[in-house]
This record gives structure tokens, sequence and C-alpha cells, in this order.
């Protein structure tokens, strides 16, 4: 049942509700429970969470030690301001994760927008502490996705995202995309490689001594849909900063906490980055919190200097949501889940792949363990997107959803494109339910697309036929 309408009101919605959504009188379902990677809405209606929610839901809905835990500390204390108490959930998520990822120092947020601020804040603190108070200046790809804070806008390269707040945004999303299927123009990953490095070079060197440091996603979410990097890239790009002492920042929101298949997708390349982002999976839907993984000579200049950080979020690090990421790290590692992804993620890429043989719509399949991407073309020769841009990533997600399955819209702009990225508990046997749904949607997408071009070329031929008169006898 949906609730009732609210009363009439002059400044009521046409659908209306008071609540301000992302599309006014967007018709969405509503959501009663979910249960394992099953979300279920109040119709009575059963959809398969093939994205984890937004890639966060990684250990799925309503599992019984999260919940357990989250009860369990609620009864004792769910708030307490960091700056009036320390806390032994704070203290002991900090250790875990300094153990799960080799980083000495752990600063907690709420969510993964504030950890990206706060990760420039302490990088330009790092400088002023230094005395290069000048440094301000961070670069990041034309084709990403950071946050939607200011500062997270200012690295985005999401042109949706980015309109409404363009006056008071930085321009800082310079690099050349490592997006192969769009700019690498016929070159081989080497070749492409050195292009994207021999760019960011010139970037950098451009930027002098203004330059802050580097924020990258190791893999794109949002903005794209999964692009992965050649395999020389992220070195080489660590490499250039190794070499003008700037930090490399991975913003691992999306891919941290084992959801490609190593606990840090920057592990893939072997590339330590001198902060990682992260949140989403690190709450796993279950609390608000996000953290960033800090590098010991950060720390040890601010030590030296002022020993204290000027920032902070009222709720960064309380209680209860640090009690359940601890929780949530236990259970990544109690069951074993970066293994699981790494195995669901071969099995998921294969049937992928082979949905992209028999779809004409996917142009290609990319990703690393549980985070794949699609990119979606109306023309596989030319490789259009839809036309408008983002109009096929739409569609896309609609015939999933009308088939019982739940994708990611990843429309950079640019392109059209969707994730799949199921709860790192996924089975074998739900992976191939996912395939199957999905195949169903993809199936009624190409109909529909099939129906659309025949219109269009109806509408060409009626206008070439127009206005000429027939033979006479």
């Amino acid at each position: 049942m949906r609730p009732a309408a609210s009363p009439p009101h002059t400044a009521m919605r046409p659908d209306g509700s008071r609540l301000i959504k992302f599309y006014f009188g967007e018709d969405l379902p509503f959501v009663s429970h979910g249960r394992g990677v099953f979300v279920h809405d109040t119709d009575g209606r059963r959809y398969l969470d093939g994205c984890s929610g937004a890639v966060t839901a990684n250990l799925g809905h309503a599992d019984p030690e999260i919940l357990r835990t989250m009860s369990e500390q609620a009864e004792r204390i769910t708030f307490a301001h960091r700056g009036s108490f320390h806390s032994e959930q704070s203290e002991r998520l900090a250790d875990r994760l300094s153990e799960m990822t080799g980083y000495p120092y752990v600063f907690l947020c709420n969510s993964g927008s504030e950890a990206v601020e706060t990760a420039l804040r302490l990088t330009l603190q790092y400088w002023r502490e230094r005395g290069e108070p000048e440094r301000a200046r961070f670069v990041s790809h034309a084709v990403s996705y950071h946050g939607a804070t200011l500062g997270g806008l200012s690295l985005s390269g999401h042109p949706q995202r980015r309109w409404a707040a363009e006056a008071l945004l930085h321009g800082f999303n310079e690099l050349t995309p490592p997006y192969a299927y769009r700019f690498a123009e016929g070159r081989d990953d080497a070749s492409f490689t050195a292009l994207l490095t021999e760019r960011a070079a010139q970037v950098l060197d451009a930027h002098g001594s203004a330059a802050a440091g580097v924020v990258v996603e190791p893999v794109g979410g949002a903005a794209g849909g999964a692009i992965t990097p050649p395999d020389g890239y992220l070195p080489a790009l660590a490499g250039l900063c190794r070499e003008r002492g700037l930090p490399l920042i991975a913003d691992e929101i999306m891919t941290g906490m084992g959801r490609t298949g190593t606990m840090l997708a920057s592990q893939h390349w072997d590339v330590q980055p001198d902060m990682v982002v992260l949140g989403k999976g690190m709450g796993a839907g279950y609390a608000p919190v996000s953290a960033v993984l800090v590098g010991e000579h950060f720390i040890d200049t601010i030590a030296a200097g002022t020993a204290s950080v000027t920032n902070g979020h009222t709720y960064g690090g309380n209680p209860l949501g640090s009690a359940v990421a601890l929780a949530v790290l236990e259970a990544i590692e109690s069951r074993d889940l970066v293994a699981n992804a790494a195995a669901r993620g071969k099995q998921l890429r294969a049937g992928l792949e082979e949905l992209a043989a028999r779809h004409e719509v996917i142009g290609e399949v990319r990703g690393l363990g549980l985070l794949q991407g699609l990119e979606l073309v109306s023309d596989r020769a030319t490789r259009s997107p839809g036309d408008p841009i983002g109009s096929l990533t739409r569609a896309a997600v609609l015939a999933a959803r009308d088939a019982g399955l739940l994708v990611y819209p990843a429309t950079g702009g640019i392109n059209d494109a969707i994730l799949v990225a199921p709860p790192l508990t996924v089975t074998a046997q739900e992976t191939d339910l996912l395939l199957e749904l999905l195949d169903t949607a993809l199936t009624a997408l190409d109909k529909k697309l099939n129906k659309t071009l025949n219109k269009k070329l109806d509408k060409k031929l009626d206008k070439k036929t127009s206005g000429k008169t027939s033979p006479t006898a």
C-alpha cells in the first residue's frame, strides 16, 4: 500500500508529495523490506538487488549479525561527540581498518562526500604546516565522480551533477580519462598508457608549485560505469606524483572493502596511494559511516606543527556507526567475502560477455570483481550513445526494474552506461538469476530500440517521398 496523499496545498508537486525527489513526479515503487540480495516493495514485487542499492549494501539486506550489533550498541549509546569523548568503538574500528589495509591512521566521517572533503582539507593543512600554502590545486579525471559537496563536485567530471553549482566549483577535472572505449582512439594499452601519462605530466607541470595533489578513482563508478584503466596507468600516475612530491589520493568509496576482489582496488596494480577515501560498503547500508586512510608523513607533519586537525562533522566517528562498520569488517573477513567477490565476479563477467554477444545495445563490458559496467550504445559501429545522452541508461534501468532487477545508472555526460554490482554475499545461483533477469531486460530494451529505429526510418522515408507525384499512366 502506498501512503495516503497529503492534503491539498498551493505548493504541492503534481504527484501529491511534499518530499523533494530526484525527479518530480517520478513513479517509483515504495520499498517494504529486504532479505539477503532481494528487496520487496509495498505492492508485493520482489527485486534482485543487482547494484547493492548504490553499490553500498555489500552484505545484502537484514543481515542478522549486523542487526544484532546495531541493537546491542543502540542500547548502550548511539551518539557521543568526538570533542567530548573518545569511544571504544571508533578506536577498534580504526585499528581494524589499519590491520586490513596497512594504513597507520584513520579519520572517521559519515559519508563518502564528507570523506573526500576531509582528504582535501588534510592535504591543504599538510601543505600549510610545511610552509607551502600556495599549494591548493588538485587534479582529477575529466570523467569522474567524487561526491555531492563542493570540493567533491569540483573534482568531478560529471556535467549533469555539476551544472547547477558550477558557479561555486573549481575546474580540477583536467586529466584525460583512462577510458579506452572513448579516448584510446585505436591505441593498444601500452600506447594509451603512455599518452595518459604524458598528458598527466603536462597538467601537473603546468600547475607547478600550486599543485596540491591528484585524486583518482582506481576504477570509475557513477560517471561512466566501471571505467577500468589500462594496467600500466595507475602505477605510472603514482610515479609522476612521487617525482613531484605530490600526494596521490584514491577515491575508493565505491571500490573499497572487497568490491573488486581485493580489499582495495588500487591493490590490483600494487599501488599504495598516500590517502584512501572509503565509504558506501564500509557501513554496507546499515549506518552512515566513511573514513580516510592516511599515510604516516601527513600526520607526522601535522603533529610536529599545530598538532590539531581543524576538521570534522557532528556525527563523525559516532559509536553506533563505528560499531556497525566494525561488524561489517568482521563479516567481510570471517565470511571470506573478498574471495567471493573475486569468484562471483568472474562468473558475472563471463555471463555479461555472453549477453553482449547477443544484445547489440551493449558496446563494451568492463570492470573488476563485483563492479561490472555495461557501455550502452545505439550503434555499435559508431559507438553512439543514446539520443539524448542518458536516454539509453534510463531505459535500461526501467527495463531491468520491470524484469525484477535493480541496476545502477552510470552515464557520465558523454556516454550511456549501467553498473551491475550485487552484494558481496551473492551466491552462484543468485548470480545466474541476475543474468537471467538482465537478459529479459535487455531483450525488452532491444525491442524498444528496434521500434524506435523503425519509426525514425519511416519518418525519413516519408520525407523523401513527400511532395512527389505519382507517375501518370
